[in-house]
């Protein structure tokens, strides 16, 4: 949830230059953490000891990003320890604050200049330059990204590797801080490289059960649990009218984590990642599930009929976070949220979750409080990436005694 959202507020620059500090205690919220959209990435950034915020404890979103920030990101993203060999390539470069960074992205190969002698370090950086350079620093770029016709290439591998996953920018435009975390993020969970064969195939980094390592777990050392969201402290899938205590969240056939968990992810199937028995980051929805969000049983038919789905004897079915039977689709609240879940993408449906709702209007974003039906109440977000304006009509479901609202 937003209020969980953590940072060290020791530099005014971008990036942090300590060692990455996993799930820090000693830490405050940014000043403008509800207007962050890709709130679990920026997090796990955060987490990662990656970035920071402003010295104003801010941490600016839609703020553009520069060459020379992207430099030092890109650096750290690589290596704990980055190494530069010669003198900085580029005029401009020589004295920069980021220079020892842009030598060694220079070097590696993963950043190049204007073909003028000049890398233009206050320049803004696209989704595109910045997607070059991700997929080249963990393993999965190759020399085609220069010359004639790069950008189609960058945006045909990007797409393919998820990098632009959630963007919905512009590819050519300059990104913001807010969406470059996303970009970084999705780069993260690409398999790591470790090299290649004697034929030339891309070797990866693989697990105790010989599963590919993600770069997150490459990189970071950490430890990757998938698994079905069963509980949290907002709902228990597995009790009637049951919660976990605050600030715990619970994945099917493993151990509860201390990590809290939006609405939004019950049901779903996400990865948890750990270091030293600390979680770090927040849960995030495996993209590759299958996941449909309705508002009427009437839609859902439909779309799941056109598109060849079907409900089977093993549908498991939920109303507000209860166990139902397929009855329930016949009498429903007035409005209300269906989620449909095909977890191996077999179209066949593995789980439905059906939310009351009303609708409210935001009246406060700090705290974030909404009205309905004449009376005011604190809320929370009902998923991690939404964001209100003041005065918005938005959808509120109560849960488990606590408000949660969603944009309609």
């Amino acid at each position: 949830m937003k209020k969980l959202l953590c940072l060290l507020l020791a530099l005014a620059v971008l990036l942090s230059l300590s060692a990455p500090a996993f799930a820090a205690d000693t830490t405050a919220e940014f000043t403008d953490s509800s207007a962050i959209h890709n709130y679990t990435e920026v997090l796990m950034l955060v987490d990662l000891g990656l970035i920071s915020g402003y010295s104003d404890g801010s941490f600016r979103p839609d703020s553009s990003i520069t060459r020379a920030e992207v430099a030092k990101l890109i650096t750290l993203l690589s290596t704990a320890e980055p190494v530069a060999d010669g003198a900085s390539v580029f005029s401009d470069a020589v004295g920069n604050w980021a220079e020892r960074y842009i030598r060694y992205c220079t070097d590696k190969g993963i950043i190049g200049g204007d073909g003028n002698g000049h890398f233009r370090p206050q320049e803004d950086v696209t989704a595109q330059e910045l997607a070059k350079m991700l997929m080249i620093a963990v393993g999965r770029g190759n020399s085609g990204y220069t010359g004639a016709g790069w950008a189609d290439r960058v945006d045909r591998d990007a797409e393919q590797l998820g990098i632009y996953r959630g963007l919905t920018s512009a590819y050519d435009q300059p990104i913001t801080r807010d969406d470059a975390c996303l970009l970084i993020y999705n780069a993260m969970q690409c398999s790591a490289v470790t090299g290649k064969d004697a034929s030339g195939k891309l070797v990866y980094a693989l697990d105790e059960l010989m599963n590919p390592k993600t770069y997150l777990e490459f990189r970071f050392s950490l430890v990757r649990y998938t698994g079905v969201m069963t509980g949290n402290e907002c709902a228990d899938l597995t009790t009637a009218g049951g919660k976990l205590e605050p600030g715990m969240t619970k994945l099917a056939g493993h151990k509860e984590f201390a990590v809290s968990s939006v609405p939004e992810l019950l049901g779903r199937t996400v990865d948890v990642y750990v270091k030293n028995g600390k979680v770090v980051g927040l849960p995030c929805a495996l993209v590759s599930e299958v996941c449909h969000t309705f508002s009427s049983v009437q839609e859902m038919k439909k779309t799941l009929s056109d598109a060849g789905y079907q409900m089977t004897a093993d549908t498991q079915y939920y109303l507000n976070f209860d166990p139902a039977d397929a009855g329930v689709l016949e009498k429903l609240p007035e409005h209300v949220r269906i989620v449909v879940i095909d977890r191996t993408g077999d179209q066949r449906v593995d789980m439905v979750l059906i939310v009351g709702c009303e609708a409210a209007t935001v009246t406060s974003l700090d705290p974030l409080t909404a009205e309905k039906a004449g009376q005011r109440a604190a809320v929370e977000p009902y998923s991690s990436s939404d964001v209100f304006t003041l005065g918005e009509e938005v959808w509120y479901s109560e849960i488990r005694g606590a408000g949660y609202i969603s944009a309609k």
